[in-house]
């Protein structure tokens, strides 16, 4: 069964990512998958170059991002159309305006603001996972979760990350209660960091870089094993076995994503010029006045 990988950050996502998007689109379409999202780091940075190559090979591409919100969380936001692009544009430069450079915040009050056009997978409080009980009707993740359906509707899902590890069975089966309490569609996921498993000792230093550590010193920095590699769709069923269905849902949400970066053109802004000049003869004007300021009296027409 083919899927879509959701989730992928390019270099782009600055020290943590550690492939070009080009090479995680080539990858793409060696593996016969027919589309894949860019979600880098609180950014579109690397669309541009991934939208070139997939209109070079045939490949679908998804423009999204993972949005880092004020309470220490993410959600990733897929663009369906034009609308949802500016929309995911406006909520991005919100929050990189008010962080100090390299960083960016939200608030759900802001992503739920911007949902037209979006999809949303939300992954529920991935800091549940060092919990003993998980949390019922009315925790603040509960709340989170009724105020994106409120605001998303159809086009909010849970998602569901597996990396191989055992602290992702007990956050799953938390995500899937709350799935199931808000009728929420559960997709699967990967985090994408590097196109190839090759790549892993490269985000490893990448990520010792960002936190100003050596790789003795990182400890549980780094991530815990190599499965944040770009998967086949063998190796991705494999994965999610127990849930055909939330492979099938990566189609469902890649299929609902028709927004393209060749729908962009440049549109010269509007203009409002006096006495219904055109704008040479208003440049012109312009030009005289600030010459007969800047050198005095006189004609200078």
């Amino acid at each position: 069964m083919s899927y879509v990988p959701l989730w992928c950050k390019t270099n782009f996502s600055f020290h943590e990512g550690a492939s070009h998007p080009e090479e995680l689109v080539e990858e793409a379409h060696r593996l016969g998958l027919r589309a894949i999202a860019i979600t880098d780091r609180d950014g579109i940075h690397g669309i541009v170059e991934a939208h070139l190559k997939a209109r070079e090979l045939g490949v679908q591409l998804i423009a999204g991002a993972q949005v880092t919100i004020s309470d220490s969380t993410v959600i990733v936001l897929l663009a369906r159309d034009r609308t949802g692009y500016a929309n995911l544009c406006q909520l991005l430069t919100t929050g990189r305006l008010r962080s100090p450079k390299g960083e960016s915040a939200v608030t759900w009050d802001e992503v739920c603001g911007h949902a037209a056009g979006l999809i949303a997978l939300w992954g529920g409080d991935r800091s549940l996972v060092i919990a003993e009980s998980a949390p019922g009707p009315g925790s603040d993740s509960d709340v989170v979760a009724g105020r994106l359906r409120d605001a998303f509707g159809d086009a909010l899902y849970a998602m569901a990350a597996r990396h191989r590890r055992d602290t992702e069975v007990r956050q799953e089966a938390r995500l899937r209660e709350q799935a199931a309490r808000y009728r929420l569609p559960v997709t699967g996921v990967v985090e994408v960091l590097y196109h190839t498993p090759a790549r892993r000792p490269v985000q490893d230093a990448l990520t010792c870089i960002r936190h100003g550590v050596t790789l003795a010193e990182a400890g549980q920095i780094l991530k815990p094993n190599g499965e944040h590699d770009l998967k086949s769709p063998f190796a991705f069923a494999a994965l999610f076995e127990s849930d055909a269905r939330a492979v099938a849902l990566t189609n469902e949400v890649a299929a609902r994503c028709t927004f393209s970066l060749a729908e962009l053109r440049y549109r010269y802004p509007s203009e409002c010029l006096p006495d219904g000049q055109t704008s040479s003869q208003w440049l012109r004007e312009l030009t005289f006045a600030g010459a007969r300021e800047r050198y005095g009296g006189g004609s200078w027409r």
